[in-house]
């Protein structure tokens, strides 16, 4: 049957306002409000815990452009999520210890009770060190889902999503269960995964296959043989006391000295303590054995082993945060080929906690490249409970009407961060100026590396 004009026009209009609906949905996508404010776990000691910290509640971002700008382009690095401990020995070591003062009748009723506790959950924890957890699957998950539902205009333009881990099944893990979530939200996203060596400097500069660290080098940086460890062994000892500890769990000192080295005990059972919150079966608590200063003096000599470790250090002898620039160069260079394809690009990155911070201090973020003046001023300037479990670095461009016109915006656990830059708006820099500035900041650390004695 023949069309007349009017009625060809009519199916005209439809077939535009249909397309052009479809448009304005990309930019207008209704974001599912239940992503927001939540939180997977139960936490416990929160800041005290550390870098065992749970993954903190965070909202989407929808709208969050600019008038005149469309997000084109993130870019992430993403720590594995809640985990088992990574060393058996201090599950076992905790276990034998109550274990053997328990049948000599040396433990006062809390003491007892922290060791029937444990004792019922330690089959369950054993052999699972290191292991992700299902809470830490969750995790990632979940911020998946809050990244797609944040950026529609770059998930639903069908983009090309570069997924890399570093050789250890949590983060392997970790990737997978974050892809698997962007897929739940689009089964047709072009999702690649790689778990492969060939990837590990950008992910983890320290590992011994990056073969970026020299083997005479490796006892500056990390273990009890530092030139800093005497010092910062001296520091714990004054700042963690036992006594009251000990006598809180054994009904006497010298046999709990017999059993064990009391510092090394109550560190084993802090960290034992707060990885529970992370497991998968264990809803108990052994908070109790320990007081809110003994738990704060734990976590400050943690949170001090880290800034000398992965920060800025005090008088370093060796500038080991330096390696943090072949993870921002990995930044940089993927940003430049990944912003010139034709289509949008995800690049997701899943690693480690201290490759993080590194990656921190060399971009100059606050609160992780400022100097402290003694062990007892690091709890001042450097918190590593800001790199919990799961926790991530997102940097998220933002193109204007001219191809060249791009902002960034970075964003850390999905809070946003300032950068050392002059900012166009709140905490939007220009790309160029990022680029530029982070440039040197690789050269002037690698030449800081090769150059060192």
């Amino acid at each position: 049957k023949e069309l007349t004009n009017k009625d060809y026009m009519t199916r005209v209009l439809k077939l535009l306002l249909t397309v052009l609906a479809a448009v304005l949905a990309i930019g207008c996508v209704q974001c599912p409000e239940e992503l927001n404010g939540k939180r997977i776990g139960e936490p416990q000691f929160e800041e005290y815990a550390g870098v065992f910290r749970l993954y903190p509640a965070a909202d989407l971002r929808c709208g969050d452009a600019p008038d005149g700008y469309t997000p084109c382009y993130i870019t992430h690095y993403g720590r594995h999520g809640s985990r088992y401990v990574i060393d058996a020995n201090q599950y076992e070591d905790v276990l034998n210890v109550l274990k053997t003062a328990a049948a000599d009748d040396k433990l006062t009723p809390l003491g007892q009770s922290v060791y029937e506790r444990y004792d019922e959950v330690y089959p369950l924890l054993k052999w699972r060190e290191g292991e992700l957890s299902r809470i830490g699957v969750e995790q990632h998950k979940l911020i998946a889902k809050r990244m797609y539902w944040s950026y529609p205009e770059i998930f639903r333009n069908n983009p090309r999503v570069e997924a890399i881990t570093s050789m250890l099944s949590r983060t392997m893990m970790s990737m997978t269960s974050f892809c698997e979530s962007l897929m739940e939200e689009d089964v047709k996203l072009d999702i690649h995964q790689e778990a492969t060596i060939k990837n590990i400097r950008p992910l983890n500069p320290f590992t011994v296959q990056s073969e970026l660290v020299p083997e005479d080098e490796k006892r500056y940086i990390k273990g009890t043989n530092t030139l800093w460890w005497e010092s910062f062994s001296e520091f714990m000892h004054n700042t963690i006391k036992t006594e009251d500890f000990i006598a809180r769990i054994f009904t006497d000192s010298a046999y709990a000295a017999s059993v064990c080295k009391p510092l090394k005990f109550m560190r084993d059972l802090y960290y034992v303590a707060v990885h529970f919150h992370g497991t998968d079966q264990c809803d108990v608590s052994l908070a109790d054995a320990f007081t809110e200063e003994e738990i704060k003096a734990l976590w400050e000599c943690d949170n001090a082993k880290y800034y000398m470790e992965r920060g800025p250090g005090i008088n370093p002898v060796y500038p080991s945060e330096q390696y943090g620039v072949y993870v921002l160069e990995d930044f940089i260079d993927r940003a430049v080929e990944d912003l010139a394809q034709d289509r949008p690009v995800v690049r997701l990155r899943f690693g480690h906690d201290g490759c993080m911070m590194v990656l921190y201090t060399v971009m100059g973020l606050p609160g992780w490249s400022d100097p402290a003046k003694d062990y007892s001023d690091i709890k001042n300037v450097w918190h590593n409970y800001n790199v919990p479990m799961a926790s991530n670095v997102q940097m998220v461009f933002y193109r204007g009407r001219q191809p060249d016109d791009i902002l960034v915006r970075l964003y850390i656990n999905e809070k946003v961060q300032a950068m050392p830059f002059e900012p166009v708006g709140d905490c939007f820099y220009r790309w160029e100026d990022v680029l530029a500035g982070y440039t040197d900041v690789i050269k002037t650390g690698k030449e800081k590396l090769s150059s060192w004695k």
